[in-house]
């Protein structure tokens, strides 16, 4: 019960949260969809291994996967917008489509790899494994998409000042 209330709950939060901080503050910057996707795959990994490695209370590993969920859970709002802003409108439907898609192959290839990873490591006879490895995949996995969410922001931010520069082109012809 806690698990579906720290999912749902952190969940919808971090995704209306996200999208809300990304539309405030692109203002400002336009990498800022990138920098949250970014901060949530930074956090999450030590937010796990505090929950995993830490076995003495279980609802502190509760409390550090639902802050999981909150800090990772930003990134769909913001990694859409910047689909939909540098995608012309009659591909939109398709590139999103393939994002989802994309996404729900790792989530469901991901358990069968870890599965081989911990059954490499012979988790079944020493349990104790489990916390160690879920880090180590998690870890992994989150960090090693930082290199690529800020890629995405480059590239997005070029195109929005790209557009931006057009736009003022148009209002004001020189």
């Amino acid at each position: 019960m806690l698990n579906a209330a720290a999912l749902s709950i952190c969940g919808l939060t971090a995704s209306l949260a996200g999208g809300v901080i990304a539309d405030k503050f692109e203002k400002k910057s336009y990498m800022t969809k990138a920098l949250l996707c970014i901060s949530g795959c930074f956090l999450s990994p030590f937010l796990i291994a505090l929950g995993t490695l830490s076995t003495g209370n279980f609802y502190l590993s509760v409390l550090c996967y639902a802050l999981k969920v909150l800090v990772s859970g930003t990134y769909s709002g913001p990694a859409i917008t910047m689909i939909q802003n540098t995608s012309p409108l009659n591909v939109q439907g398709s590139v999103v489509s393939v994002y989802f898609f994309c996404i729900t192959m790792a989530q469901t290839i991901s358990p069968a790899i870890f599965g081989a990873i911990a059954n490499k490591f012979g988790v079944l006879s020493n349990p104790a494994l489990y916390g160690p490895i879920i880090t180590a995949f998690v870890a992994f996995s989150y960090l090693g998409s930082i290199p690529f969410w800020w890629k995405a922001g480059k590239a997005y931010e070029k195109h929005m000042k790209d557009k931006d520069a057009e736009e003022a082109q148009g209002l004001n012809p020189a």
